[in-house]
């Protein structure tokens, strides 16, 4: 494990290769022995076939050969084995069985004590086939030849030949005068050596020479291959330590080919746009918070160190009152600031809120506090996704915006349209110019006619608008006013799918309350 850590992907790739051609190799040499060791195995059935056939003709005497004087002193069968040679027989183990199971005669093979050797009852003239024995033990055979030695094979393939024989040939051939007319099986033991040498030389060949060679050159391509797949990889690598150092305009070069390390070089390319972006969106936001900071600190600053210059001739009342109005800016640009970072970094939680409740909430608060310009449009019910923190803080900074900006009438709208939530809010106010809808969602971003710090605000109350609804999955946008002037900002939400309600048809009014005396 330790050592397959320190080895490089081209060394791995090399040893995975040579290791799988080093198995198909071995598993294609003992496929080629077998196949040699058949492919041969048909020449040594036709020859024991032939060799049966001359022992079965050899039992016949050839009426055109005049009879030769015999030795008193040879055994009957002589004539018979001249007649075998003269016919071409090459030694085999053999053996000619009789009706009765006994042996004729035979050679190179043991009898045993067991008539293992049946005759055939097929009445067939010349009638021959193969047939796998198992020799008892103590029976011995020899068929070395110079190819190889004799095998140790207790199982073996004798090819068995049947013809029918004369009583006085049979007497001729055994020294008997009872046997018969009758027919004779012979059975010749097949002789697999030169198979087996056959598959020897295939396997030996292959085993010594093409297994270890074709191994190791299917080790270097593989090592060849990798490398130049790996090229891009490298380049890509390269190209990072070079934008982790700093040049973050970079990208990583994109393969010519269309492969998985093209879609690689592309996912990182686009990764590093989103970090470039981001990275920049938090250098800006730590410039504007920074900006925005230094006004109200350096006013709060200047009303202390003038009251501490004169502490006799300060107004201490005012003095604490415009140190107080000044640290509540503070307090509340830093709590927007927290804000939008909260919602653009933690993603939308499975709590879901009643959003049109949270609405409703809203319009009466602000008709409580003496606001008449609003009017209120159909909020259908709506069960969206967020916390009551969050789309609360989202619905108030659309109502600041538009009780900011309005000349006489606000209107406030919630519908459901093809699973979603529609929340618009709409002003007479000046408006948004078409170039400016976008930018307004824009942190620190102030219009013109809303530049000054103590009527148009930090310029993020929008943003935070943006940033939440980004993160619970909606969208927010400036839109061309329907009434065909002022502004009008509308914010989608997705509907919660697990709500039943979403689809009933109900709609919900806000009546202002009377106006208060008092707050």
């Amino acid at each position: 494990m330790r050592l397959r850590g320190r080895m490089s992907v081209r060394a791995r790739a090399a040893l995975g290769a040579a290791a799988a051609s080093v198995l198909a190799l071995s598993l294609a040499t003992v496929w080629a022995g077998d196949a040699a060791y058949q492919q041969w195995m048909p020449n040594a059935e036709a020859k024991a076939l032939r060799e049966a056939t001359l022992l079965d003709d050899a039992i016949r005497p050839r009426e055109d050969r005049p009879a030769e004087p015999k030795d008193p002193g040879a055994p009957p069968w002589s004539d018979w084995f001249g007649r075998l040679i003269e016919g071409g027989y090459q030694q085999s183990a053999y053996a000619l069985v009789l009706e009765d199971g006994s042996w004729a005669v035979h050679d190179r093979i043991d009898p045993g004590k067991f008539k293992y050797l049946p005759p055939l009852t097929t009445r067939e003239y010349g009638y021959a086939d193969l047939v796998r024995i198992h020799l008892p033990d103590g029976v011995g055979y020899d068929i070395s030849t110079p190819v190889g030695p004799n095998p140790t094979d207790r199982t073996v393939t004798f090819l068995r030949r049947t013809e029918p024989n004369r009583g006085q040939d049979l007497n001729a051939l055994t020294g008997r005068t009872d046997l018969t007319s009758q027919w004779v099986t012979t059975y010749i033991m097949v002789n697999p050596i030169e198979a087996k040498a056959a598959r020897a030389r295939v396997r030996s060949i292959l085993g010594w020479y093409v297994v270890p060679g074709g191994s190791l050159f299917v080790a270097l391509v593989a090592w060849a291959v990798t490398g130049l797949a790996l090229r891009p990889v490298e380049a890509i690598r390269g190209r990072m330590a070079r934008i982790g150092a700093g040049a973050f305009h970079q990208r990583v070069p994109v393969p010519a080919a269309r492969d998985e390390i093209a879609a690689l070089a592309v996912t990182t390319n686009l990764t590093l746009d989103r970090l470039e972006h981001a990275l920049d969106e938090q250098r800006r936001l730590v410039a504007d918070a920074a900006h925005e900071l230094r006004t109200p600190v350096a006013v709060l600053l200047s009303t202390l160190e003038v009251a501490l210059a004169h502490p006799d001739r300060a107004d201490w009342r005012a003095v604490a009152e415009r140190a107080h109005t000044d640290t509540t800016r503070l307090h509340r640009l830093t709590e927007d600031l927290l804000l939008l970072h909260r919602s653009e970094e933690q993603p939308a939680g499975p709590a879901t809120v009643e959003w049109h409740d949270l609405v409703e909430e809203q319009l009466a608060e602000r008709a409580f506090g003496g606001e008449r310009r609003i009017r209120t449009g159909p909020l259908e019910p709506a069960t969206v996704p967020g916390t009551e923190p969050l789309l609360g803080r989202l619905v108030g900074n659309l109502l600041d915006n538009a009780v900011r900006h309005a000349a006489d009438a606000i209107t406030v709208s919630l519908r459901t349209v093809d699973g979603r939530a529609v929340l618009t809010v709409a002003d007479d106010g000046p408006g948004i110019p078409a170039a400016d809808r976008e930018r307004v969602f824009e942190r620190f971003v102030r219009l013109d006619e809303a530049r000054s710090r103590t009527d148009g605000g930090a310029g993020l109350g929008l943003s935070l608008v943006r940033g939440i609804v980004e993160g619970l999955g909606g969208s927010a946008e400036a839109v061309e006013p329907s009434a065909g002037a002022g502004a009008e900002l509308v914010v989608r939400l997705p509907l919660d799918p697990s709500d039943p309600g979403q689809s009933d048809d109900h709609r919900y009014t806000v009546t202002p309350p009377p106006a208060a005396t008092s707050r």
